[in-house]
């Protein structure tokens, strides 16, 4: 089996969506289960996880914050329980927008904890069951997506002008398991 193979049949298969609650997880979460995806949406808002599931019959809202180890634990035993999904894709992200003269500590700690340990705690927790899942010839797949500050700052927040779309850029990395 090729490394990465296409997943183009979603009836059926489990994506779990963290980062779910608004933007691009959201959307990705709408559009796999518009494909026969059985969906489950994480985020820190539960408010915006049970909006979803009311409009997407069949998925399944699962609230944590990924800054707390002991949370993605949780949600990741939850999801594992009906065995491992076919996609893992975390979305969540914090920004905090910041100037030098007004750096907090607690707040850049904040972007770390969200943006790049919790991706690494959810892969904790889901790698072994998606490995062994691969073994038995049930790839799954892991999307880690993040936005452009990953490669430079960000701009100050300015009002969406024609020219926004261009300049903002999402990087995706997805790994598979034959």
């Amino acid at each position: 089996m090729k490394l990465n193979p296409p997943l183009r049949d979603w009836q059926g298969r489990r994506a779990w969506l963290i980062g779910a609650s608004s933007g691009i997880g959201r959307a990705t979460a709408a559009a796999l289960h518009a494909r026969g995806a059985q969906v489950i949406v994480s985020a820190r808002s539960s408010d915006a996880l049970n909006a979803f599931v009311a409009l997407h019959p069949g998925s399944t809202a699962l609230a944590f914050d990924t800054a707390e180890p002991a949370q993605v634990q949780a949600a990741a035993a939850q999801v594992l329980a009906g065995g491992a999904p076919d996609l893992v894709c975390y979305c969540a992200g914090y920004y905090r927008d910041m100037r030098a003269t007004d750096f907090d500590l607690t707040v850049m700690l904040r972007h770390e904890q969200i943006n790049y340990n919790g991706a690494l705690h959810v892969l904790a927790a889901v790698l072994p069951a998606m490995l062994a899942a691969a073994q038995t010839g049930r790839p799954g797949h892991v999307s880690l997506i993040s936005s452009v500050a990953g490669f430079r700052g960000l701009a100050p927040p300015r009002p969406p002008s024609s020219t926004w779309p261009r300049r903002c850029t999402w990087t995706c990395t997805t790994w598979a398991w034959a």
